[in-house]
């Protein structure tokens, strides 16, 4: 039984790791708000946890089924079409901790996304840009590369295979370095290369065709992996979840060409992988 069960999940949302301290990693489906968001329709029922939300606290307050209510900390967030791994804590000194954690980019993350073009420049390499928020049209926050100076956005990214039948995506895997708003879909836009389905950053004419053709809806990123390592009430803490990489991808390569650069085994994870060290 999971010491999370109490928390009243929306639908599809699945507990994939959790810790003794207090660490808790779901995986978010592509659709769902991370949290309330007031400029986007619907917000306050398509969320990870419906129910009161703090921005201040940037906390859940849920009823715990015994006459209280408890707090449960969001600590990173993913944008609504993207799905894969988010931590959660329910202590707030663990909250505070490990969102010191994320500020200083010791936090592993992996991400999968199907991109545009059948190979990369370059199969593997590092991406450092500057980039500058600003608010777009509909009053969302956009990032893009801007005159001046800007925020600097550090990515690794490693070609994996191309889509089976000639389709003209590819599959990547993405490591960013920093946290920047909307990163990883801005720089795969910036270096030729935007992915399937972004209806902010994308090739709209390319999303149009391929949805046309294939059927493809959604925003094709995924937060596969997520690591990190501290110390905890006198323990050194590891922690590792993962989150599958979804059936819609498999459908969409449809069976990988061989190219040059390709990885052999790309280590994608294909089933569900736990590991919780204390």
């Amino acid at each position: 039984m999971s010491s999370a069960d109490w928390i009243p999940f929306a639908d599809g949302v699945k507990i994939v790791a959790e810790h003794p301290c207090g660490l808790v990693a779901v995986e978010k489906p592509h659709g769902l708000l991370a949290h309330p968001n007031p400029e986007e329709a619907g917000a306050r029922d398509n969320v990870l946890i419906p129910g009161n939300y703090s921005f201040e606290e940037e906390a859940f307050h849920v009823r715990d089924g015994q006459g209280g209510v408890r707090r449960v900390y969001l600590l990173n967030r993913l944008d609504s079409p993207t799905s894969g791994v988010l931590l959660l804590a329910l202590d707030a000194a663990l909250a505070a901790e490990v969102r010191r954690l994320f500020a200083r980019s010791l936090v592993a993350k992996r991400y999968y996304a199907l991109v545009r073009g059948r190979g990369l420049r370059q199969p593997h390499g590092t991406w450092q840009d500057q980039l500058v928020k600003s608010r777009g049209p509909g009053g969302g926050v956009r990032s893009s590369a801007g005159p001046g100076p800007g925020a600097p956005a550090v990515t690794v990214y490693h070609w994996e295979r191309s889509a089976g039948r000639g389709l003209p995506i590819s599959l990547v895997r993405l490591e960013p370095r920093t946290g920047r708003t909307h990163q990883l879909r801005v720089q795969t836009s910036m270096h030729g290369h935007p992915i399937l389905g972004d209806r902010t950053y994308g090739d709209f004419e390319f999303n149009k065709a391929m949805g046309a053709a294939r059927g493809f809806r959604r925003l094709f990123l995924h937060a596969a992996t997520t690591e990190l390592s501290f110390d905890w009430a006198g323990r050194r803490i590891q922690f590792s979840a993962a989150a599958p990489m979804p059936e819609e991808f498999e459908r969409a390569l449809g069976g990988a060409d061989d190219g040059p650069g390709r990885a052999k085994d790309p280590g994608v994870p294909v089933s569900p992988r736990l590991r919780v060290r204390l």
